[in-house]
């Protein structure tokens, strides 16, 4: 909120100085009809404050076309579970449920089990199990993990849940620890969005995929929120030149880390990096 109420200042005093520079070279023509006085001054001043609100406002969303292939990329306040389509969910290399000590329940791991799964945790540890056939073989038992899931699977192991119309891409990006910590970085979470998307093009179908800000809060990869959105949005955009991956990619932040992210600098960078 503080970066909105800056702009919409500094731009109202460039809006200011443009209707001044306008308006007061006329006055050495015409005097008698451009008298501006204190209420001109007031009415310049207000005038430039509401134009600037008008073009600073702070915005909820924004979003941006490619050229080619044929998607969208969108930035957006909100609850991810709230999203049409389909949907991302990072979890660690051992794919942990157990909310409390282990995964925070406000998470988007915690908020995954509790209304995606109803709190069903035997649910979806069984149907996390499943889908982790096809990777037995990479996975390796740790048995100095103490708590929770003790097999290991390589950094962007991406498995699916959910049927055609509603899929749950889950991606490892980040090493649970002993000490119940998960630890990432920005090369482990390029490397799972590299994986994220091969699976979201075998089994996406091309409809719409939404993706939480991973790799924030407890993942400790010392990145702001705004470099790792910056990182989804490349690898998506060298990911989709590769092959096409999906028709629109929204990525979504929680209203509460709005203070964390400056919005105008995501526009200007989507406006930038898209091509």
């Amino acid at each position: 909120m503080t970066i909105g109420i800056w702009r919409i200042a500094t731009t109202s005093i460039s809006i200011f100085g443009f209707l001044w520079l306008l308006i007061e070279p006329l006055g050495l023509f015409i005097p008698d009809a451009i008298t501006l006085g204190l209420s001109g001054y007031i009415s310049l001043l207000v005038s430039s404050m509401l134009i600037s609100i008008f073009l600073r406002f702070p915005k909820k969303s924004i979003s941006r076309k490619l050229s080619s292939p044929n998607s969208t990329i969108e930035i957006k306040l909100g609850d991810i579970f709230q999203e049409k389509g389909h949907l991302v969910v990072g979890f660690n290399d051992v794919f942990d449920t157990e909310i409390g000590e282990i995964i925070a329940e406000p998470s988007v791991q915690g908020q995954f089990l509790l209304k995606v799964y109803k709190s069903e945790k035997i649910k979806l540890d069984t149907d996390i199990e499943e889908a982790l056939k096809t990777h037995k073989e990479r996975g390796k038992e740790d048995l100095s993990k103490l708590k929770g899931n003790q097999r290991r699977y390589p950094i962007g192991t991406t498995i699916s849940l959910g049927n055609f119309d509603r899929r749950y891409f889950l991606v490892a990006y980040g090493s649970m620890g002993n000490d119940l910590k998960i630890q990432s970085n920005a090369d482990c979470i390029w490397h799972s969005l590299s994986n994220l998307w091969e699976q979201v093009r075998l089994k996406g179908h091309g409809e719409q995929i939404s993706i939480p800000v991973i790799g924030s809060n407890l993942a400790r990869t010392n990145l702001p929120r705004v470099v790792l959105v910056k990182l989804i949005i490349t690898s998506f955009l060298i990911g989709s030149k590769e092959e096409f991956i999906a028709r629109k990619l929204t990525i979504v932040i929680p209203p509460q880390d709005l203070e964390y992210v400056n919005l105008y600098d995501l526009e200007d960078f989507l406006k930038t990096a898209v091509f």
